[in-house]
């Protein structure tokens, strides 16, 4: 078993076919199909399901998937740290990003990297913070730029952007109060991208602190569609002010006062302690550039 086998695994696992995967490796599908097998046997272990169309790993694959990964980016940084210093930056990241962050500055960002450092290959995923959290600790993703607050042991942390959020609503929504208190908020319909205890950050400070709890909320996963929600009177919502400044100019939102304010959120750029490769240093500059450009 050999590099290439492992290189083989990851991409048939990653992009969900064979055919993908020889594309990808310019390599003959029966020749993928045989690595496959190779390295099957040679692990003992029946890492793809053959009973289906695409390649469906199997609950086993799932489980050594990770360390095929460790092997091959361990590679990365092995020839990366004996090339040259004016070698271009070159590696593959798996990068969890927020909505904020997705629908700011995320454009800038990759028009960074594709100018300075175009053989940086990027897989980007959406998500809210509490999941980008998770599959950073599960190692489903190489490194996040979101509001996750993760033990500096493990994960090196750098900030890049304060975020204001502030509560808003339809102003033709009824019954809201002229201060929004903890006491009101455990009252009042709710719009929210995450549960109260899936906050990061100062934001689960500030729902810890206050001991805040929601009666009645809605459970939306996305800062646009819960804006909508709001317009239409399904509720109060604790939202970007940046990203909702139109819809206060149109009269769609209107900004509540509260007691206390909610504090602005924190955006870092997260990777694992220790490793200070130039591939994730190259997306830390260009993001801190990034996020101060917006």
């Amino acid at each position: 078993m050999n590099l290439r086998h492992l290189e083989t695994f990851f991409w048939a696992a990653r992009l969900g076919s064979f055919a993908k995967a020889a594309q990808k490796l310019n390599a003959t599908q029966s020749a993928v199909s045989m690595r496959i097998q190779e390295i099957e046997g040679r692990l003992n272990a029946m890492l793809f399901d053959r009973s289906q169309r695409n390649a469906r790993l199997t609950p086993e694959g799932s489980r050594l998937l990770p360390y095929a990964e460790e092997v091959l980016l361990a590679y990365q940084r092995l020839i990366e740290a004996a090339a040259p210093h004016d070698q271009q930056v070159a590696g593959y990241v798996r990068l969890g990003v927020t909505e904020n962050v997705a629908v700011t500055w995320l454009a800038g960002l990759i028009k960074m990297l594709k100018s300075e450092h175009p053989l940086i290959q990027i897989e980007l995923e959406i998500g809210v913070s509490h999941v980008l959290e998770e599959k950073l600790i599960a190692r489903g993703l190489d490194m996040a730029l979101a509001a996750c607050e993760l033990p500096p042991s493990k994960f090196h942390s750098t900030p890049l952007q304060s975020i204001d959020f502030r509560w808003m609503c339809s102003p033709e929504l009824p019954d809201v109060p002229d201060i929004l208190t903890p006491e009101a908020l455990s009252e009042l319909p709710i719009l929210s991208v995450t549960r109260e205890w899936q906050a990061r950050g100062s934001h689960l400070k500030w729902f810890t602190e206050n001991k805040i709890h929601y009666r009645n909320v809605t459970i939306c996963n996305t800062f646009r569609t819960t804006a909508s929600m709001a317009i239409d009177c399904l509720g109060l919502a604790q939202l970007p002010v940046r990203l909702f400044q139109e819809e206060v100019k149109q009269g769609l939102l209107r900004i509540l006062r509260a007691e206390p304010e909610i504090p602005p959120l924190q955006i870092l750029a997260i990777r694992p302690a220790g490793d200070d490769s130039p591939v994730y240093r190259a997306i830390e500059s260009a993001a801190l550039r990034a996020a101060a450009a917006h």
